[in-house]
């Protein structure tokens, strides 16, 4: 503890820590596109879920690619038996950083960061979207589809390029030319050469807005679209959008869909989860150029499999239980396993949030924790990355209101050992000298 004069915390953040701000999440839930790169998902390491991250990539990846996959299933489950809050794992950033990576080449490093070679990798051009159910907006699939469209329309892939910017890019290369009405004539082509099951007409004024030279004319379309449309027509906007995949040479696309447990939420009735469920099956499956193109792969956790469980196999959709005959469709998100990956974890946060010009020494990285404190933080977590995030959240805002020179494990140890309401409460309660007992005011 600091002996001399005592220092707000953001003021010892700064000043004695060199950092910019407390580096971690206080809540920890991906808020796609939020400027705050604490809680959108940018800092996310991948080096913290490799094994998981790569099993995705062979068996979702390359299993669309090559093997015909059309559901896979991104899992995650409770650490203690019994337990069903699945959530925390990493699931939704992982697949906001894979859909990333994917689109800044359409999938060639991807393919080549498995093993393919250079002409391989080449061979089958991909791109990914990603979109989520949730309790408020998006309840339907035609509104999850919809908001993927959306995503590939306003959401920037790297360097503010959006997906739709790369694949505009592609197609004037494969037509020839960027006048609107050849890039339109390309798209509409596509239409005209299927010949099976489609939703029918493509949206014509989406596929102009698409092929437009401005980026801004397809988000400014999109934002016109009013709710009902949304839900109702959903799946042709999206079908629209895989015409203009299609057309600037790119064969496959892969559905990121996360919170599938908001569609399974006791909230919504039982005759329109099982509607939903269906649709699932007549739009991916069965209608062109969905059945074609689109792969998709969704979250899945225990209480969400018990809630759809019977709808989506009465809809005779592919099984999604976590088990070794699904093991070329499942992927299971684990929990951290120790210390040092819960650093992993920690550590592009904070590098992340050190002021410009600070240069920490070779291994203090991690400062102002020390080794053994995170350590012994972890300890007192679910192992979950959400929950180690929260946590050194609130142990980074009380050890700096208390102006600790660094986090020691001993800190850690009383900031959960405390019964009394402030966190680094000193042996017996008692509010450090140092600092303001609101409490008492």
């Amino acid at each position: 503890m600091n002996s001399g004069t005592y220092l707000p915390g953001v003021i010892w953040i700064k000043n004695e820590w060199k950092l910019k701000n407390n580096p971690f999440p206080s809540i920890g839930m991906l808020q796609m596109g939020a400027r705050d790169a604490r809680e959108n998902g940018l800092l996310y390491e991948p080096d913290v879920h490799a094994e998981q991250l790569r099993e995705v990539i062979n068996k979702f990846v390359i299993g669309m690619s090559y093997s015909g996959l059309k559901f896979g299933y991104l899992w995650s489950s409770g650490i203690i038996p019994g337990d069903t809050d699945a959530r925390g794992f990493g699931k939704s950033v992982l697949m906001q950083h894979l859909a990333q990576k994917i689109n800044k080449d359409f999938g060639f490093e991807v393919y080549k960061s498995i093993g393919l070679d250079d002409e391989d990798a080449a061979e089958v051009p991909i791109c990914c979207v990603l979109t989520s159910f949730d309790t408020v907006h998006v309840r339907s699939l035609g509104a999850a589809l919809f908001a993927a469209v959306e995503y590939a329309v306003t959401y920037p892939t790297g360097k503010e390029e959006t997906l739709l910017s790369l694949l505009r890019k592609r197609l004037v290369n494969r037509a020839g030319s960027d006048d609107v009405r050849d890039l339109v004539k390309v798209v509409t082509d596509e239409h005209r050469a299927l010949s099976g099951r489609t939703l029918g007409p493509p949206d014509d004024k989406l596929i102009v807005a698409l092929c437009e030279g401005d980026s801004d004319a397809a988000a400014d379309y999109l934002r016109k679209i009013t709710p009902t449309s949304r839900s109702r027509n959903g799946a042709v906007y999206m079908a629209t959008f895989l015409l203009f995949v299609a057309a600037a040479g790119v064969e496959r696309v892969m559905v990121f869909c996360d919170q599938l447990e908001d569609l399974a939420s006791t909230t919504t009735a039982k005759a329109k989860r099982s509607l939903e469920i269906e649709r699932f099956r007549d739009v991916i499956v069965e209608t062109l150029p969905m059945a074609d193109m689109v792969t998709m792969v969704v979250t899945m956790h225990p209480r969400a499999s018990v809630t759809i469980g019977t709808a989506w196999a009465l809809a005779d959709l592919p099984t999604f239980e976590l088990n070794e005959t699904n093991r070329h469709s499942t992927v299971r998100m684990m929990a951290l396993s120790d210390a040092n990956q819960a650093a992993r974890l920690l550590r592009r946060y904070l590098v992340e949030a050190a002021k410009e010009g600070v240069e920490r020494e070779e291994g203090d990285e991690l400062f102002p924790f020390t080794m053994e404190a995170i350590s012994c933080l972890f300890d007192r977590t679910t192992r979950k990355p959400r929950d180690v995030l929260r946590k050194a959240h609130k142990v980074f805002e009380s050890a700096a209101e208390e102006n600790l020179k660094k986090i020691e494990a001993d800190d850690v140890r009383r900031f959960f050992s405390s019964a009394d309401s402030y966190p680094f409460a000193g042996k017996g309660g008692e509010v450090p000298s140092n600092v303001i007992d609101w409490s008492q005011e």
